[in-house]
């Protein structure tokens, strides 16, 4: 009886071993259950941000894109309008001087929406002032005369004698010899206080003049002035042309003077700045 009781109570002891493990089980497996559905929850929340920064970035990359577009096309819409102010003005100037050379390129590197042009012409030349303006004006408008010109371009027409008013210079001799670039030299000769910087390429002659009283040298201008022939060329001659440079540019001051014979026409072209000048020549027709 005693031994009964004992087994009995072995099996109570058992079952409520056996109980509590299973209970431990259980909220065992319902704590994983419950960490794996927290999980799933941060997972999806992580999934949701990262939708929601890919859009973000995604329209913030659009809106960039569209403002970058939208520039461009507001420079280049500004471009071709300063572009189309040239062409406009000189559609109109070969009406007013048929048969004249006229460059297509005003040369400017600012300022062309407020191009101004205005012209004089007479039986034996025509005379071409291209200026920049508070505001862009009619051609012609009596206003632009107050205006100072970056560059003029004269053509005398029917001239008997091309070389009175071209003053090419002939390769000098006997002065010291001054290398320019490349295999170019030159010769330098001091006169009435200036320094006088000379070479010659094919039918043109090159002059630069530098003031000794404001400390001038005329070899970086000089090399500039090769430069610049080098790469945008010089117009088609029909006579010894000459090409003179005073060191300095400014406003107004019309220091590049270009000159050459075309046909029976002798051109000339001034200008403040010297690739101006050779910007607007290359685009003459």
């Amino acid at each position: 009886m005693k031994k009964n009781r004992k087994n009995l109570a072995l099996l109570l002891l058992a079952a409520s071993l056996l109980a509590g493990c299973a209970g431990q089980s259980n909220s065992q497996s319902s704590q994983s259950n419950q960490a794996k559905s927290e999980k799933k929850e941060e997972s999806k929340a992580s999934s949701k941000s990262a939708a929601k920064s890919a859009a973000s970035s995604a329209v913030s990359s659009t809106k960039s894109s569209s403002s970058r577009a939208s520039s461009k096309s507001a420079a280049s819409s500004s471009q071709r309008a300063d572009a189309n102010r040239m062409g406009t003005l000189t559609s109109q100037l070969r009406v007013k001087l048929p048969g004249m050379l006229l460059p297509a390129a005003d040369g400017l590197g600012q300022g062309s929406s407020n191009l101004n042009i205005r012209y004089t012409s007479s039986s034996s030349q025509n005379v071409v002032y291209y200026s920049v303006g508070n505001s862009p004006l009619a051609l012609n408008d009596s206003r632009i005369a107050s205006e100072k010109p970056y560059a003029v371009l004269t053509e005398n027409k029917n001239v008997a004698d091309a070389s009175s008013l071209i003053n090419y210079q002939e390769p000098k001799t006997g002065l010291p010899a001054v290398k320019i670039a490349g295999n170019v030299t030159g010769t330098e000769e001091g006169a009435a206080g200036s320094t006088y910087l000379q070479f010659n390429q094919g039918q043109w002659s090159f002059v630069v003049r530098a003031s000794n009283v404001q400390g001038q040298k005329p070899l970086p201008t000089a090399q500039k002035l090769l430069a610049l022939y080098q790469q945008y060329g010089l117009p088609d001659t029909a006579a010894k042309s000459s090409v003179q440079v005073d060191v300095g540019e400014s406003l107004g001051s019309l220091n590049t003077v270009i000159t050459w014979a075309k046909g029976s026409s002798v051109y000339q072209l001034k200008a403040h700045s010297t690739e101006t000048a050779f910007k607007m020549l290359k685009s003459l027709n």
